[in-house]
């Protein structure tokens, strides 16, 4: 041993030091729910202890398992900058009394965090260095690998956590985190050596929701649940009148998406509750990682449905890592891809149904922003170059009207088509106009970049209080919507409101559907009927299909015996008949001139009535627009 070091091996007869030992276990999370003779048994496999002065370096044995019985372990490296090495600032993680130390060795693929190609560069991060810190001297636990063995034999329901610390299986719980898949066996050796476990007794609180966030969980035994605050989207005053209950729904879901990887079970119960259960996560799954990225307090909360292990990384020692593995890049299009996700499977306009290959294009094109509470997004009369999707928090939308002397005021447009009041002034005047606000799952800032008439901002956006959005700038937002008709159409549905048109309408799977209703009560349900048939027939029937198909469409809608016969001219319905009639293949367009004569006949008389009824609000509404 070097100097400074000893190592003392006593006797295991002594009652005195064997409930030394019970109590220093004790301390340590992961045995706080054992039975006292469990812990007696355990301590028994530790017949050494290694004390060393502070500052001193110490020095592991890799079949050794340590335990911190007093001081501190604190674990250093260096690593390259520019053309020299150097020491990491300060450690890349402190061990406290209770928590176990691994060996750890940062082996030359540790990477670098230059990227600067010269022979030079080659010298790479030293290993890792275990030093007694604190003012007074360290000590430490030290587990026999012959004994641990024998205990895990009689105690075969602690083996495998009792394996888990003592090997790398640990780097491989790490690897199995998304933002961790790429990262080489020696960098996550680095990591897992940082780590420290905890345990919950069942039916406990790990974190509770809007506290501090300061530390990833990933799970080695048990099982817990994912908690939220239920009622999120309804303390908003909304833009939208989708019903309070899917916008709570879906926000609840949304936080799910912020603060925990993909559970093993998805559940969303008691949501007209004070809390909603959304998620069970159990061992391999992690949550958390949020704390990693964000300085936001925690968007759900966790508690224990059973006994459990935790494998946790606190953010600050998760920091001091990245300045020898820097994998931000991936953790943050992890989160990103997640997020995007979410939207999608949500039933959140804008994002629903899009293709997975589409979305997973949109991940890799957007921006994480983080804002603080009260501040501008962009304001009034802004030009506009981006769109942004609220993750977390609330923004509040607001236009202001400015008169001058001897004219009227400006007519303000409201986002659900009411008139602004209008009225004469003799001063100038500024007249504020709350819009109300957006929660999670809406999104803002896309109607200057759709309208080609006028790229400016019609409102004035500001944080209610620290929030996370999703932001695309003005080029991938257009290669977006325009690589979809859904997207193009929901976006100049907002744009138009009252004014938009039938094919607005048409383009939009929530469109056909409210117009077809509509329809429906009009006694008219078959003009609808035939152009979908009609649409369906041209974009998805083989040449070898396409005649059958063509039968059934003029039988169902074109025969005088049909009960949904549309109402178009017999000449007109001639031509189809005979071009069915010929041994020939039939051409996609056979249908065509009585597909434009019933839009025709619909944007004369049955659209018109279709924007003046309830139906077309209430579409308008499930859109989340005014």
């Amino acid at each position: 041993m070097g100097s400074g070091v000893s190592t003392h091996r006593r006797k295991e007869g002594g009652v005195v030091l064997l409930q030394e030992k019970v109590k220093y276990l004790k301390e340590s999370p992961f045995f706080q729910y054992l039975t006292p003779e469990t812990i007696n048994d355990f301590a028994q496999c530790f017949p050494e202890t290694l004390s060393t002065n502070p500052g001193k370096r110490i020095a592991l044995d890799p079949r050794k398992m340590y335990i911190v019985c007093n001081g501190e372990v604190n674990l250093s490296t260096s690593y390259p900058d520019k053309l020299a090495k150097i020491e990491a600032k300060g450690y890349l993680c402190r061990k406290r009394r209770g928590d176990t130390v691994s060996v750890c060795k940062a082996r030359a693929d540790v990477q670098r965090r230059m990227t600067v190609k010269s022979n030079k560069m080659k010298e790479l991060a030293e290993d890792i260095m275990t030093v007694a810190g604190g003012d007074t001297d360290t000590l430490l636990l030290c587990g026999d690998s012959g004994m641990l063995e024998n205990f895990c034999t009689s105690h075969p329901e602690l083996s495998k956590s009792i394996y888990e610390i003592c090997t790398s299986h640990i780097e491989d719980r790490l690897q199995s985190i998304p933002f961790l898949q790429n990262v080489s066996k020696s960098k996550l050796a680095v990591l897992a050596a940082m780590c420290r476990y905890e345990a919950f007794d069942s039916d406990k609180t790990v974190f509770e929701e809007d506290s501090s966030a300061d530390k990833l969980y990933l799970i080695l035994s048990g099982v817990v649940q994912v908690i939220a605050k239920s009622p999120v989207a309804l303390s908003l005053q909304s833009c939208t009148n989708m019903s309070s209950r899917a916008r709570s729904e879906q926000a609840v879901a949304l936080l799910r998406s912020l603060e925990c990887s993909t559970g093993r079970k998805t559940i969303l119960e008691g949501v007209d509750e004070p809390h909603a259960m959304i998620a069970e996560l159990t061992s391999g799954d992690y949550f958390g990682e949020t704390a990693l990225v964000f300085n936001i307090a925690r968007t759900c909360g966790v508690r224990t449905a059973e006994k459990c292990l935790f494998l946790t990384v606190h953010k600050t020692d998760f920091e001091n890592f990245l300045k020898i593995c820097p994998i931000e890049e991936s953790l943050e299009k992890v989160i990103k891809r997640r997020m995007v996700s979410k939207f999608s499977t949500l039933g959140i306009p804008f994002l629903n149904g899009i293709p997975d290959e589409l979305l997973s294009s949109l991940a890799s094109s957007v921006s994480i922003i983080e804002v603080p509470k009260d501040h501008v997004i962009f304001n009034q009369g802004d030009v506009g170059d981006r769109f942004y999707i609220i993750v977390h928090g609330s923004v509040k939308v607001e236009t202001t009207a400015i008169t001058d002397s001897n004219s009227d005021i400006i007519n303000i447009s409201h986002d659900n088509d009411r008139e602004g009041s209008t009225q004469t002034s003799t001063e100038s005047v500024i007249v504020g106009n709350s819009l109300g606000s957006l929660g999670p799952g809406q999104y803002f800032g896309e109607m200057s970049l759709v309208d080609t008439e006028c790229h400016l901002r019609k409102a004035t956006v500001t944080a209610n209080q620290k929030s996370i959005l999703l932001s695309i700038d003005n080029e991938s937002f257009q290669t977006f919507i325009g690589s979809n008709s859904v997207i193009n159409a929901e976006f100049q549905l907002r744009l138009l409101k009252n004014s938009a048109t039938l094919k607005n309408v048409l383009e939009h799977p929530l469109g056909i559907a409210s117009f077809r209703d509509f329809l429906d009560e009009e006694h008219a349900s078959e003009n609808i009927e035939f152009w979908v048939a009609v649409k369906n027939f041209k974009d998805g029937a083989s040449s070898a299909q396409r005649k059958q198909k063509g039968k059934n469409i003029y039988e169902k809608f074109c025969t005088r015996s049909s009960k949904k016969q549309i109402n178009i001219a017999h000449k007109m319905l001639a031509e189809i008949d005979a071009a069915l009639q010929k041994d020939e293949d039939i051409s996609p367009d056979i249908f065509d001139a009585a597909f434009l004569e019933i839009i025709r006949l619909l944007e004369l008389d049955k659209f018109p009535r279709y924007k003046k009824s309830a139906y077309f609000k209430s579409f308008l509404s499930n859109l989340g627009i005014l």
